[in-house]
């Protein structure tokens, strides 16, 4: 349902998660929840359909995002169309995990044990710098999981570390590439002192190779199929979000990033 990305720079003491949401019209939340017992408190976006959170940044710096691993095919039997829980297992890692290693055992138990009904791809990223990704697939109940070894990772709803999928339809397979190639083609640019504004614009450009909208990062009115979620009715990137793990914050766009009107969620200020 988004484009992510995370980059690691130690030249340019440069460490966060940024992502777009696409969805059709929803009540978006930012939040932060206090410290419960023998939990961290945590800053939070989630969506109004929502069971548990979208994406978040707690106390110790472990962050976590999320968004729609893409299928092509039906889910086989009924039973598996079931509840969501990618957002819970987000909730539970978030509140109880400080590092990306004991973030993705727990979120493995978690899907395991109860496996989401809509396939999912995780981002995980440690006030360390430590990165790993976690995808699962709802049709043939795979999970995958890997720590990234590079400075630097992204999606775009294509799950890369489950099994390749041959029927995909050639629309969406575009659309994702080429967003996926854009980012690809701007991380050099990210680092130095101006690392946040040049996340800002990325989120926000209507910059792209492919038809009208495809292969946008920011979309307005965008006739989904399928290529950004299950939902095929008209999406929009109501909001952006980077997470700057040094200063423990989470930036957020008011309406669609290209408006370029931004706020801030602080772990240690009060307010935004």
């Amino acid at each position: 349902m988004c484009t992510m990305f995370m980059k690691l720079h130690k030249e340019s003491d440069m460490l966060f998660a940024a992502k777009t949401v696409d969805t059709p019209e929803t009540v978006l939340t930012f939040d932060r929840k206090n410290s419960i017992s023998n939990g961290y408190k945590y800053l939070y976006f989630k969506m109004g359909w929502q069971e548990g959170i979208n994406s978040g940044m707690n106390e110790k710096g472990l962050t976590i995002l999320s968004s729609y691993a893409s299928t092509s095919k039906e889910l086989p039997i009924p039973e598996i169309n079931g509840e969501d829980i990618r957002g819970i297992a987000n909730e539970s890692v978030l509140s109880k995990c400080s590092t990306v290693q004991d973030g993705l055992n727990l979120m493995e138990m978690v899907l395991k044990e109860q496996p989401s009904g809509v396939g999912g791809i995780h981002f995980l990223l440690d006030a360390t710098g430590k990165m790993a990704i976690l995808e699962h697939d709802p049709i043939e109940r795979v999970l995958n999981k890997k720590v990234i070894e590079s400075d630097y990772a992204i999606r775009s709803n294509d799950p890369l570390l489950l099994r390749n999928r041959k029927n995909l339809k050639q629309k969406e397979w575009e659309d994702r590439n080429l967003r996926y190639s854009q980012v690809k083609e701007s991380m050099p640019q990210i680092q130095g002192e101006k690392w946040l504004e040049s996340v800002k614009n990325l989120l926000g450009t209507h910059t792209s190779e492919g038809e009208k909208q495809d292969g946008q990062l920011c979309i307005h009115h965008f006739n989904n199929l399928g290529s950004r979620s299950k939902d095929l009715t008209t999406h929009t990137t109501m909001t952006a979000l980077i997470f700057d793990v040094k200063n423990r914050q989470l930036i957020y766009s008011e309406g669609p990033p290209c408006h370029g009107q931004w706020k801030v969620l602080s772990i240690i200020k009060r307010g935004a």
